[in-house]
């Protein structure tokens, strides 16, 4: 954890250069922005229980309540969210007790379908059973616009959804409610290139990093710093790291776009 702060820190202290045009993510913000894609992911270091007195958030929720979900505590997430238009299908879970377990929202015509999705092992040829309000039922509820102009477009995870609102932040035209600024670029020992934003707010510090293959994003990482402070005791610097890895399509997955079979 210590070489991870003062490796964070070195970068904070780098000398900013604003002169170099990132154009890497600009054909990733256009699929984000025209809402017609498919996102495939895994967060492998989940956040920790928002009920975690210690930890403090970095802004308002954003995402699926993963955090509060006790099957879904100190495990490595993956998720899925695709669009077509203003259709839009959410879900992220993992593997508890060696079985899959997804919470899962659709977003169609105007209204939200929160669900769940789980199997009681893992084999492949055993089928999905889902619950909403009840076993195989779901309620219709209203869209939230109001949550997400104060708090972003959810996408899956809260970490995700902060991250790829970041990408979304850096076009100069954006109304994201934090904004994220170039700030250097360069080369892995892995030969994949990267290029780092950053955004100061609240009182916090985060650096996000992009990895790419040729021009193709396969890795979001970020570094979030903070001051804390116990009663009687100087103030310390804090934070948290996330490392997701992913993959782009500019096709929707139409499937995903509709309640599964069975479902009413």
């Amino acid at each position: 954890m210590k070489k991870f702060f003062i490796a964070g820190l070195g970068l904070l202290i780098f000398s900013l250069s604003f002169e170099v045009e990132a154009t890497r993510l600009d054909n990733y913000r256009e699929m984000l922005q025209s809402n017609s894609y498919t996102i495939r992911y895994e967060n492998i270091t989940p956040a920790p229980r928002i009920t975690n007195k210690d930890v403090v958030p970095l802004y308002g929720k954003s995402g699926l309540a993963v955090e509060e979900s006790d099957l879904l505590v100190n495990v490595p997430k993956n998720g899925i969210i695709t669009a077509d238009g203003q259709n839009k299908y959410e879900e992220v879970g993992g593997e508890v007790d060696n079985r899959p377990f997804y919470l899962c929202r659709l977003s169609k015509n105007g209204e939200d379908f929160f669900f769940t999705k789980y199997k009681k092992t893992n084999k492949e040829t055993e089928k999905w059973k889902y619950v909403g309000t009840r076993r195989n039922r779901v309620k219709a509820n209203d869209k939230n616009y109001l949550a997400e102009v104060l708090e972003n477009e959810s996408y899956g995870d809260a970490d995700m959804s902060r991250l790829i609102n970041a990408i979304l932040s850096i076009d100069e035209n954006s109304h994201q409610k934090i904004k994220y600024y170039f700030i250097a670029q360069g080369e892995t020992s892995e030969n994949l290139f990267y290029e780092d934003y950053r955004a100061d707010f609240d009182g916090k510090t985060e650096i996000v990093r992009c990895y790419f293959e040729g021009n193709e994003l396969v890795k979001i990482s970020s570094a979030s710093f903070y001051k804390t402070k116990k009663e009687n005791e100087e103030y310390k610097i804090d934070g948290r790291r996330c490392i997701i890895n992913l993959s782009f399509s500019d096709v929707p997955d139409e499937s995903l776009l509709q309640l599964p079979k069975g479902v009413k």
